[in-house]
């Protein structure tokens, strides 16, 4: 059983009588363990897509089965428990709580969770040093560079073991050197078994997955699978 599955997905925005159609029936499926970028322009409907994917909005109509749950009918309330029990998010402006250190800041999601009270900061410091950050535990994030912001934005998403894990245009805010460590960081956990969708519109970090859905006008343009020419595992 694939852990995605979609089925002629579309999307319709309405405001003021007027609609507008971002997406035009997408299908596909993404298995437990996949590495995959979904890649387009801006204006391409790839983070409608995210959002759907990511349980933070619903479709208009289509099927989407996430883990073999049919998401249409689910609550605001059990789509919610399944986004933190279930699924990791990476933003391109990291969302970290500035007055917050980097301990606390992944540690957060687990405030709403069934983890005890007693484990938050083991689990917190687990995720840190898959990541490599077990020496800014107590700093602040003002006191850190891009690349270790981001990578404190990848722990946070990984402290409840998430099934998978969603980073939208990880590399967006970073330089190059910055961001190919980034998606080092991204293609480390996906080898070590978690499930990987990254969204972006940059062919070098999209090329770092298994796997690039091309989308352009909410439509599917391509879907294939590629070995990654940036991966020092590809040897």
């Amino acid at each position: 059983m694939a852990l995605i599955q979609l089925e002629n997905i579309t999307k319709e925005y309405t405001s003021e009588e007027t609609a507008t159609s971002v997406l035009h029936g997408i299908s596909f499926s993404i298995e437990e363990g996949e590495f995959v970028s979904i890649m387009g322009p801006s204006g391409s409907g790839k983070s409608t897509l995210l959002h759907i994917l990511g349980l933070l909005d619903r479709q208009t109509t289509g099927s989407y089965l996430f883990a073999g749950q049919d998401t249409l009918i689910l609550s605001d309330l059990e789509r919610a428990r399944i986004r933190n029990a279930s699924i990791g998010f990476v933003f391109q402006a990291f969302h970290l709580l500035k007055r917050t250190t980097v301990l606390e800041n992944v540690m957060l999601p687990l405030y709403y969770s069934q983890v005890p009270k007693k484990e938050y900061e083991q689990k917190a410091k687990i995720a840190l040093e898959h990541v490599g950050l077990m020496h800014r535990l107590s700093h602040m994030p003002s006191q850190l560079s891009g690349g270790e912001r981001q990578r404190v934005a990848i722990a946070r998403a990984l402290v409840n073991d998430p099934k998978i894990i969603f980073a939208d245009e990880p590399t967006g805010n970073l330089d190059s050197k910055t961001g190919r460590s980034v998606m080092r960081t991204i293609e480390k956990l996906h080898q070590q078994g978690k499930t990987i969708i990254v969204i972006t519109h940059e062919t070098t970090a999209a090329e770092y997955a298994n796997r690039i859905i091309t989308i352009a006008d909410g439509l599917i343009c391509s879907d294939r699978e590629v070995v990654s020419t940036h991966s020092h595992y590809a040897k």
